[in-house]
């Protein structure tokens, strides 16, 4: 796969819903997608409350659409304290 094509999988998206299980998302090209809970998130108690805050705030996250993922980037699991100087 060339990097031009796999570029055009990860995309910015907003949450549109937050489900126990299931996160939907809408990217800039109105597309809907339904990802799965992380399964690292599963014994997180915040997990669920994050994606609601993120919802309400209408913020653009990363997602592989084609694998239908949230990307694991520093928003997602680096520690506030890491930020701080």
């Amino acid at each position: 796969m060339d990097t031009k094509n796999k570029n055009q999988e990860i995309v910015s998206a907003q949450v549109v819903a937050v489900q126990e299980q299931t996160i939907t998302v809408k990217t800039e090209e109105n597309e809907v997608i339904e990802v799965a809970r992380p399964q690292s998130t599963k014994k997180d108690a915040l997990f669920i409350q994050t994606m609601k805050d993120i919802l309400k705030s209408g913020i653009w996250i990363p997602v592989n659409k084609k694998l239908k993922q949230l990307l694991r980037y520093d928003w997602f699991e680096t520690p506030i304290e890491q930020y701080s100087f």
